[in-house]
């Protein structure tokens, strides 16, 4: 639990400073903004509905796709297969903002705003990174809870059934 709260915040920080990178680019940007309307991305508001709206549906995907999977309407295979089809996608996004801004007009719209435009990327990759690790820890656990034999398991009932009965008592 202390590993999804910690996860979390890290996660509203990076949205936080995110929000913020992309909403301070420079003159040259800012007219860049206005040519290209980008309406999203005029002001600090707007910027971080923007990214908190790409981060949610990114944790809305991982949410479901592990859900899906304890429920056993998704084998561990095509649970992987979509959270590291998501994983390349974010790779080929940061590929394709270095990309961008390596190029004349982006490359001057100043360096917090393109260190924000790597940072979006950046937390996806981090989002279903840690959601396939973390159906890695789930599929462990459950092979491990599987290879008890049923005498031990049977065991460790009664062995739990009448803990619980001494502590009935107090």
């Amino acid at each position: 639990m202390i590993r999804k709260v910690t996860f979390y915040w890290l996660l509203l920080t990076l949205i936080l400073v995110d929000s913020w990178l992309l909403s301070k680019p420079n003159i040259l940007g800012k007219i860049g903004l206005i040519i290209y309307k980008y309406h999203y991305l005029r002001s600090f508001p707007r910027t971080l509905l923007t990214v908190w709206t790409v981060v949610s549906i990114s944790i809305l995907i991982v949410l479901l796709v592990q859900y899906l999977q304890r429920q056993k309407k998704l084998t561990r295979r095509v649970s992987n297969f979509i959270l590291g089809a998501c994983l390349c996608a974010s790779l080929l996004i940061i590929a394709k903002v270095y990309i961008d801004f390596t190029s004349w007009s982006y490359s001057h719209t100043g360096l917090k705003f393109r260190y924000g435009a790597y940072l979006l990327p950046t937390i996806l990759m981090i989002i279903f990174t840690n959601g396939l690790v973390q159906l890695q820890r789930n599929a462990n656990s459950r092979q491990e809870g599987a290879s008890i034999p049923p005498d031990d398991i049977l065991q460790i009932q009664e062995a739990s059934a009448s803990f619980s009965s001494d502590t009935s008592q107090l």
